[in-house]
């Protein structure tokens, strides 16, 4: 029997799905974390095998975190805790922490917003791609199956004869049973979407989003970067410094990228 036409079918909208992930986060595979080199006035201290270092102003004490949270498009992260110490209130966001290289080039962090709009856009790509996959694989459980075969015998009259055929057939049995695949393997991808938004989604609630401290109040959250091909080639090789704009003042972290395994 010719094998039904759904297994294929399935596979093909499997593959055009990791197709579709790999080419949206292409320039965002490789992943670093950083080994910090704490300067004058800084304190280095671990938890559980994670760096940490602070930096105190009159405003703000500062804390970045070497900690490699996953995001959906896989960016480069760690985590920025600021506690307002002063007597003012004081705005903490992204936009006002960059990465820097050895000759000052800026590398400006990602905020909230535009990874969600990246993480909505790979749902909706991989939904389409799901109800494409599905609609090709309904289509396909007919219950038909084909073949071919050869002939060959001899006439009343002592002659031979032979020849090639081809059947089509249809097994109501069978279109059954592929109705059942497809639905059940239709189902699978759409559930392992769900999955990857929701997973995403509570990963995208962790990042530091826009805050305003009044005195005495503190936020935490992930920071997330592309690493540029400038900072790739700083990797393991000159330091590059994160800088947190806090108040009136700059805190200033020197370290070296090192890519993860």
């Amino acid at each position: 029997m010719i094998q039904p036409k759904v297994c294929w079918v399935s596979s093909f909208v499997a593959l055009a799905i990791v197709w579709s992930a790999e080419s949206a986060t292409a320039q965002a595979k490789d992943q670093y974390h950083f080994k910090f080199m704490p300067q004058d006035g800084q304190e280095l201290t671990w938890k559980r095998g994670v760096a940490a270092v602070d930096s105190e102003g009159a405003e703000a004490i500062v804390r970045v975190i070497d900690s490699m949270d996953s995001l959906p498009d896989d960016q480069t992260t760690f985590r920025i805790t600021v506690l307002n110490i002063g007597e003012e209130p004081v705005e903490v966001s992204s936009e006002n922490i960059w990465v820097e290289d050895a000759s000052g080039t800026r590398v400006s962090m990602l905020d909230y917003e535009e990874l969600a709009g990246r993480h909505r856009r790979d749902i909706k790509r991989r939904q389409a791609l799901a109800l494409f996959g599905g609609a090709m694989a309904a289509g396909s459980a007919n219950g038909y199956t084909t073949g071919s075969f050869n002939y060959n015998g001899t006439t009343a009259s002592g002659g031979h004869f032979s020849g090639f055929g081809t059947y089509t057939a249809y097994d109501p049995n069978l279109a059954a049973q592929q109705s059942q695949q497809a639905a059940a393997q239709n189902q699978a991808t759409l559930n392992a979407i769900q999955i990857r938004q929701l997973g995403g989604i509570e990963a995208l609630n962790g990042m530091l989003r826009q805050t305003t401290l009044k005195p005495g109040e503190m936020t935490s959250g992930i920071v997330a970067f592309d690493v540029p091909r400038n900072l790739r080639k700083s990797v393991e090789k000159e330091p590059v410094s994160i800088v947190a704009k806090i108040g009136s003042a700059e805190h200033r972290f020197q370290a070296k990228l090192i890519e993860l395994p």
